[in-house]
């Protein structure tokens, strides 16, 4: 049997997923609920687990790449899966590149969501062809032209977040007008941040328009 851990800090999102999951007798769920502190990944043994499916906005102060980061410092061979209720296009790359094994929607059908758990269990990255097929096309756009910078890599969620920082909006305000939550603006507000190697909302607007970006 293997043994999957659910984490996620809505009680409901996790016994509705654990639920689903245990439909299939070869699966044995739990769930648990993150906290910010430094001592919650020495506190449990992640390695327990084959799989792990981990939510991307766990609160104000902790983000679910960060907190898989944390683990796979600690636990290299788990196998975690970003859950998210976003679009997968948006994180799917960065998951895999922080060491992931991907990304996955809690929208999708049941059937998918196995079908997802089981390839990543047998060692495999399921893919969309529609997704596969647009980043070998960006990978040949790479190749066949100079090096691409990071302002280039700003993914189209984070340019419109930009376009609504430019206009002054606070990120309550910028959550509220893309139907988001705050801590996902935030999250992406520091992805943008790291990309365009700056520090603050008013540098990475100038820099993006400097560089055509925006």
């Amino acid at each position: 049997m293997k043994k999957i851990l659910v984490i996620d800090d809505h009680p409901a999102v996790m016994e509705g997923t654990k639920t689903i999951l245990e439909t299939d007798t070869n699966l044995s769920v739990d769930c648990l609920s993150p906290d910010a502190s430094e001592q919650f990944v020495l506190r449990h043994d992640f390695s327990a687990y084959d799989l792990i499916l981990m939510d991307l906005n766990l609160g104000d102060d902790i983000s679910g790449i960060e907190l898989s980061k944390k683990i796979l410092k600690e636990n290299p061979l788990c196998k975690i899966i970003v859950y998210t209720g976003y679009e997968v296009e948006d994180y799917f790359e960065e998951s895999i590149r922080a060491g992931l094994h991907g990304a996955i929607s809690k929208t999708e059908s049941k059937e998918k969501i196995m079908q997802y758990i089981y390839h990543v269990l047998n060692g495999q990255i399921l893919v969309d062809f529609s997704y596969f097929k647009q980043l070998m096309t960006q990978q040949k756009t790479k190749t066949s032209s100079s090096p691409q910078s990071e302002q280039d890599r700003l993914t189209p969620r984070e340019r419109h977040i930009l376009q609504e920082v430019e206009k002054g909006l606070t990120n309550q305000e910028i959550a509220d007008a893309l139907h988001l939550s705050k801590r996902s603006i935030e999250y992406s507000l520091t992805s943008i941040f790291n990309k365009l190697n700056v520090g603050s909302r008013t540098e990475a607007v100038l820099i993006a328009k400097s560089d055509n970006v925006l």
